[in-house]
């Protein structure tokens, strides 16, 4: 009877964790959200801050890149709308960020990073195509930090800005990912 209930176990200790690895595939996480997850207080309202600021830059310089070279008129509209108010947010989380006492340790306005040259290299529907990916990995990436911001940070005025950023960054990224497949797929 013991070597039945023996068998038993092993078996369930063989075959749990291999059919829980395939119940629930590994999600890879962004270092920055995970190192994000790991702070509290003051550091991690310090670290959110400075962890989005060259990424909103980053976004800016892209679109207004694909800008000067990209054919659809609702993307070259929606680029406009987007760097005005992404402007606005970077604004507001450098302000937040003295207020804490802090300054960015990194700042992408007016930088041509790898992906900022890689489209300035590429027109129309390549370009179109390349800028989206890039851009929702962007306001995916801000999405989930800013999700983690809205409520792990310290200060209700970064919580208020972190939920209005997730909620403005995943609606941009649901419609550029919208138009892809309309135009491309």
């Amino acid at each position: 009877m013991r070597i039945k209930h023996v068998v038993a176990l092993l078996a369930l200790v063989i075959v749990v964790p291999a059919s829980a690895s395939f119940a629930t595939p590994a999600v890879p996480t962004d270092p920055a959200v995970a190192k994000l997850s790991a702070l509290h207080g003051h550091a991690f309202d310090v670290a959110y801050l400075q962890a989005v600021i060259p990424v909103g830059d980053e976004s800016v310089e892209m679109a207004m890149t694909a800008t000067l070279y990209a054919d659809h008129p609702d993307l070259l509209h929606w680029n406009q709308n987007f760097t005005e108010r992404e402007h606005t947010q970077i604004q507001k989380a450098v302000a937040l960020l003295g207020e804490l006492g802090s300054a960015p340790t990194q700042r992408n306005e007016g930088v041509a990073t790898a992906p900022v040259k890689k489209l300035r290299t590429l027109r129309g529907p390549a370009l179109e195509r390349t800028y989206i990916a890039l851009m929702t990995q962007h306001l995916d990436r801000t999405v989930a930090m800013s999700k983690l911001a809205a409520q792990k940070a310290d200060r209700p005025e970064l919580r208020a800005f972190a939920a209005g950023a997730a909620a403005a960054d995943g609606k941009d990224s649901a419609t550029l990912r919208g138009w892809l497949t309309a135009w491309y797929h």
